[in-house]
């Protein structure tokens, strides 16, 4: 097992979009969703505000939005291989999939409070090939808000 962070910084976020969008591994391996994150990271307090926070995953070909940047999967163990799971962030233009998204984890939090969710480890929402998981901001923020966060992946085979 191999666990990678996939991380975004001091993104300047005006609209909805996929905070983090990952597609499965390749070959015989499968992914298991850690964690999701978001918290502001304003250096003035920026307006009050609530998040919408929601967290999918796509039973069939998925294909990641566009419109954001595509963040290497970094490892956790400096020694380990890279990543087979690939991945966007920000991503203004929504992802996609040829079958149905199944919501895991629907909230909204407060700006100042952030999100960050560790599932336990019988219950990781998991991918395999061509599937994929989305971390998403629903709602349009007032005002300016600076965001960071991310997804932690834990892949398992092959």
């Amino acid at each position: 097992m191999r666990t990678y962070d996939i991380s975004f910084e001091g993104v300047s976020v005006s609209a909805a979009q996929d905070l983090v969008a990952v597609l499965g591994p390749t070959g015989a391996r499968v992914a298991r969703i850690k964690r999701a994150r978001v918290g502001c990271t304003n250096t003035s307090i920026p307006t009050a505000q609530m998040l919408e926070i929601r967290c999918r995953l796509a039973s069939a070909t998925f294909s990641v939005g566009s419109g954001g940047s595509t963040p290497t999967p970094r490892p956790l163990d400096i020694g380990d291989a890279a990543a087979t799971v690939t991945a966007g962030a920000n991503l203004t233009t929504k992802s996609t999939t040829t079958g149905s998204f199944t919501v895991i984890e629907e909230t909204g939090v407060h700006a100042y409070a952030g999100y960050d969710y560790t599932w336990p480890a019988d219950a990781r929402p998991t991918i395999g090939p061509s599937e994929g998981f989305v971390f998403e901001l629903l709602s349009t923020v007032s005002g300016t808000v600076n965001l960071s966060g991310g997804v932690t992946v834990e892949e398992v085979g092959g």
